[in-house]
């Protein structure tokens, strides 16, 4: 049996959610040597993803990207709906998909999970596997568990609520900000997947990792919100620019970081995740960057132009050109794909371009599931 009473002192310290989770990881793998495997799967929008991943079998999945939607008839609706914990002694007894069989392959043998509620609703999943049959059998081992997962649920109840009053005040902003964007809340929703999507596609080849996935959906939709200091004039223009209405225009990305600023310089310093909101003002700053340089506000080159706003900049192209715009009717599908091949390289990350191209059909059905 785990020593609660002292598991429970580590954890009264101020850290970081992902060194809280790695310490829980290393008591559990110490004390129960024939664990394997310990995830986090978050759940948001009827979409399930990876949080966190430690697997003794397979290192390298320790970083593995996965994406599922919450499909009825899957084990995960079930499991949170029955709000309790579910072992499974020998995981070949369930329905071989997909998921199962991989667990399989990689020597996992059974599992206990149990799902985050947080004010009626599922936040998250916790699973934990083992290299043997029978594994979670016990009581005692049962007991284990469900503590560490009550842990874990407290662990990430706390992160999320030192980032509530930010995130509804940063929500306000993006409303506020939105009432005046002649773009539609359809627009905004499809950036968050495009890129999340492009983020996850990307994981290998970029190093991607589960939290900057987290990120960019997160923030995304916050890419435009400095459009709300320009002036009605020239935000509703439907005819081509002016030189110095263009300069006027292209100035949004500065507001948009001074946005952020006022908002953040209410809260105190220990609540302003400097790492995370500097993602946030990245992506809202430099998404016009081009890659070959010529691009606004700073002119930044290639690598030197956040990935962040490498990606949301394609996504945000790709969207524009697909829908109807006050100066332009929606382009089809064919002249949207040849317009980002013609610009790879020039405008867009080539690495972001042909991770689109390749997975069109998903795009697409993000743009239809999201329509105006």
């Amino acid at each position: 049996m785990l020593n609660y009473s002292k598991i429970n002192q580590m954890f009264n310290q101020e850290e970081e959610t992902t060194i809280h989770l790695e310490m829980l990881y290393n008591i559990a793998i110490n004390n129960y040597q024939g664990l394997s495997r310990f995830s986090i799967i978050l759940i948001k929008d009827n979409q399930a993803s990876n949080y966190f991943v430690r697997d003794r079998l397979v290192a390298d999945c320790n970083g593995e990207i996965f994406t599922q939607k919450v499909n009825k008839g899957t084990s995960l609706p079930k499991m949170i709906k029955l709000n309790s914990e579910r072992v499974v002694n020998d995981l070949s007894s369930l329905k071989l998909n997909a998921r199962t069989l991989y667990l399989l392959e990689n020597g996992h043998r059974s599992s206990f999970s149990y799902p985050l509620v947080f004010k009626g609703r599922p936040i998250a999943i916790v699973f934990f596997n083992a290299s043997e049959l029978n594994f979670f059998a016990e009581n005692s081992v049962q007991q284990d568990m469900l503590f560490l997962s009550m842990l874990i649920r407290s662990i990430m109840v706390r992160q999320f609520e030192k980032k509530q009053f930010i995130s509804i005040s940063l929500a306000i902003a993006l409303d506020m900000g939105h009432a005046k964007d002649p773009e539609t809340k359809g627009h905004l929703h499809r950036m968050e997947r495009y890129s999340s999507k492009l983020a996850s596609l990307l994981s290998k080849e970029k190093g991607i990792s589960h939290e900057f996935i987290r990120c960019i959906e997160s923030y995304a939709a916050f890419h435009d919100i400095g459009k709300y200091k320009i002036p009605d004039e020239i935000l509703f223009s439907s005819t081509i620019f002016t030189p110095e209405e263009r300069k006027i225009m292209n100035q949004h990305c500065r507001h948009g970081v001074d946005i952020i600023n006022g908002v953040l310089g209410y809260f105190p310093e220990n609540l302003r995740h400097v790492e995370e909101y500097r993602f946030l003002k990245n992506i809202i700053l430099h998404h016009h960057e081009h890659f070959n340089g010529n691009g606004y506000p700073m002119g930044l080159k290639g690598d030197a132009i956040p990935l962040e706003a490498r990606i949301v900049m394609v996504a945000d192209v790709f969207d524009a050109l697909l829908s109807k715009r006050l100066y332009k009717q929606a382009w089809n599908i064919d002249d949207v794909v040849t317009y980002m091949k013609d610009n790879s390289g020039i405008m867009f990350d080539p690495d972001c371009i042909n991770s689109l191209i390749s997975n069109l059909p998903e795009f697409i059905e993000i743009y239809e599931a999201y329509a105006d």
